[in-house]
């Protein structure tokens, strides 16, 4: 009965959306055949079913790839149409000449009118779908690609949806794209199962609940010291609860929370010892005939080796093999390949010190998985979200001329701000008005009032950057869908409440979120939040993101981080703190610039850090979906 549905939802080529069914037949078809040792169809299946027709919503009109006309000048042709008169005057023609010169030396790249997107369009053999998926991963730019599926559950699939995110289930992990995916290109997969998956979820699914209870109420009435002892205890209870809930997270991943790092770009550069090690690797899979997915995991496991404890290589091992010989032998391998790797770092600790050591990794996650802070598995690594498989490479290859090393090349040099378009945050207001206004004075800016349609594409989105700090992700005042029956190419930041968080309109409907339309518009990067946050806190974190990512109009002004923070944030005054050097006459004050980060998502990374922020549930909700992006305007992109 499976295999009739699967056919029905291939039915013609096209993928024919019917509700929650499609998704749970293909999950389900995902979890036999991984149980049947099937990988690849399992993880076709996987990919599929995040990829519904009724995402087709997002893009009304045709996708080209070459971003210009629809039809190709073929010379030939042209000059075999021509009548009598027409190659008669041919030769006196010298406009004629010169355009059919022109087309011959710049011939145009042929269109596909179907849209790329859906790459399974005519695909529903599971072994040409990895097959395309592979051909895809090789044309991607450098970074790791990591598919996150939750498994099957027949009690959620009609449940309401607070229900679902309870629910217990595998958790998938591939690897789609890794540093060896060039001489191993298949897809590699692990799932995790365990008895604490129930209270994870559970953990996970009341958060935000937890954080509304905390704030709830008119906090005016919270006159006394006892009652805003209470307030602050109840968000230091749930500063912890977030802490256990990311500890399980990685107790679950145990040992394989390695895998959510990127690749060093040190491997490229001359003089390292990247091939002597994957000689070492390949050897010892020879020798005992590991297949190729072992030897990716071992690989991996080799690259990160002075990361890893003891019981991780350990549990690695294990994991990889049941022979007791040949674990003790990959166990050996290992540790002395860690040995090698915590000698070459022992004078400065590499990971905290080079921003930008790792190239990104990008995390292509499950709806059901999304509200899950993936981002502090590792917290040194950069990372971008995406919605599937198919919306990413419908990203990358519309802005692949402007790929260099893993980052879509940008250049913020004018932008727009919508602040407290509802007039009811005074105090935000005041705050990201007067930063608006000392940092970035040359914007376009709308305060304190809703902007017409006309204004929004055409004082707010039409530059290279758009900011929006106010409730929600700013759609109560534009139409979704108007967003993307554009093409826009603003990087786009949404400082409000649950601004990038997944929410449905209907019980077990496909999830929607705001980020969704802006890339269907072709928007690169969407930074947001994914649950609610503190006002002046979201403010601070917000003015952190964007001054350290974009330069201030002026190379005279005080840089952001020697500002007077109480002042600015109770106030809005903007003052040298203390400890500036705008404070000592003697001290020469560095450049506002010197602190700015091309890479936005090192920039989100400082976040999780905590770097400024302290507590967890002001710091974990920043997440950045779509494409890596780099600003060229404050930092060059070069890697040594």
């Amino acid at each position: 009965m499976l295999q009739e549905h699967f056919d029905y939802i291939n039915k013609d080529g096209v993928s024919t959306n019917i509700g929650p069914n499609a998704r749970e037949i293909l999950l389900q078809l995902a979890e036999e055949e991984f149980n049947r040792g099937n990988l690849e169809n399992s993880i076709f299946h996987q990919i599929r079913l995040l990829y519904q027709s009724a995402q087709e919503r997002y893009r009304p009109m045709h996708f080209k790839k070459d971003n210009s006309k629809s039809k190709t000048i073929n010379v030939d042709e042209l000059l075999a149409q021509m009548n009598a008169d027409e190659k008669a005057d041919l030769p006196n023609n010298a406009l004629i000449q010169y355009a059919l010169k022109t087309f011959k030396e710049n011939p145009q790249e042929k269109v596909n009118s179907s849209d790329p997107c859906d790459i399974f369009r005519e695909i529903s053999d599971p072994s040409d779908g990895v097959k395309q998926i592979q051909d895809i991963c090789k044309q991607m730019p450098e970074g790791t690609f990591t598919w996150l599926c939750k498994g099957f559950n027949t009690l959620s699939t009609y449940s309401k949806y607070s229900k679902i995110h309870e629910s217990d289930a595998a958790i998938y992990l591939t690897i789609l794209r890794h540093i060896r995916t060039c001489d191993y290109p298949k897809p590699i997969c692990l799932r995790f199962t365990g008895v604490g998956q129930k209270e994870l979820f559970n953990k996970f699914a009341c958060i935000v609940d937890r954080f509304k209870q905390c704030v709830e109420g008119n906090h005016k009435k919270w006159s006394t010291v006892e009652d805003k002892q209470h307030y602050w205890k109840l968000l230091g209870e749930l500063n912890n609860f977030i802490a256990l809930a990311v500890a399980d997270l990685k107790s679950f991943l145990f040992p394989w929370s390695f895998l959510f790092t990127g690749i060093p770009n040190t491997v490229f550069t001359a003089g390292n010892n990247i091939y002597e090690l994957w000689r070492n690797i390949d050897t010892f899979c020879d020798q005992y005939q590991w297949n190729d997915q072992s030897r990716v995991l071992l690989s991996l496991a080799a690259l990160n080796a002075h990361s890893l404890t003891n019981m991780q290589i350990e549990d690695v091992c294990t994991s990889l093999t049941d022979d007791s010989k040949q674990r003790a032998k990959a166990f050996d391998l290992l540790e002395q390949i860690q040995e090698q790797q915590q000698l070459k770092t022992a004078v400065v600790d590499l990971p905290k010190n080079d921003d930008n050591r790792y190239f990104p990794c990008v995390l292509i996650v499950d709806e059901r998985l999304d509200h899950f802070y993936w981002e502090e598995i590792n917290i040194w690594q950069e990372f971008t979200r995406a919605s599937s498989f198919q919306s990413l490479w419908r990203l990358y290859y519309y802005y692949r001329k402007n790929i260099e090393h893993g980052y879509v090349k940008v250049s913020i040099t004018d932008g727009a701000c919508l602040v407290n378009p509802d007039k009811n945050l005074s105090k935000m207001e005041l705050r990201m008005s007067t930063f608006f206004d000392y940092w970035l004075p040359h914007w376009k800016k709308i305060v304190a009032r809703k902007p017409t349609n006309e204004e929004f594409f055409k004082d707010l989105l039409a530059r290279s950057c758009y900011v929006y700090t106010g409730h929600g992700s700013g759609l109560q005042y534009i139409n979704g869908r108007n967003i993307s029956k554009h093409v826009l190419r603003p990087v786009v930041f949404l400082f409000g409440c649950d601004s990038c968080r997944l929410h449905t309109n209907g019980l077990y409907s496909e999830l929607i979120g705001a980020h969704l339309y802006y890339q269907a518009a072709m928007c690169p990067a969407v930074v947001g939040t994914i649950m609610p946050g503190l006002d002046a806190n979201m403010d601070r974190v917000a003015t952190e993101i964007l001054s350290r990512w974009i330069a201030p109009n002026s190379a005279n002004i005080l840089p952001w981080n020697e500002v007077e923070m109480t002042s600015w944030i109770k106030k809005g005054i903007i003052e040298p703190a203390i400890h500036s050097p705008k404070c000592n006459k003697n001290s020469q004050s560095p450049s506002p610039g010197s602190s700015n980060m091309g890479s936005l998502c090192a920039v989100l990374a400082r976040v999780h850090q905590r770097n400024g922020e302290s507590k967890l549930y002001n710091t974990v909700p920043y997440v950045c979906r779509g494409l890596p992006v780099w600003n060229c305007h404050v930092e060059p992109l070069t890697f040594n």
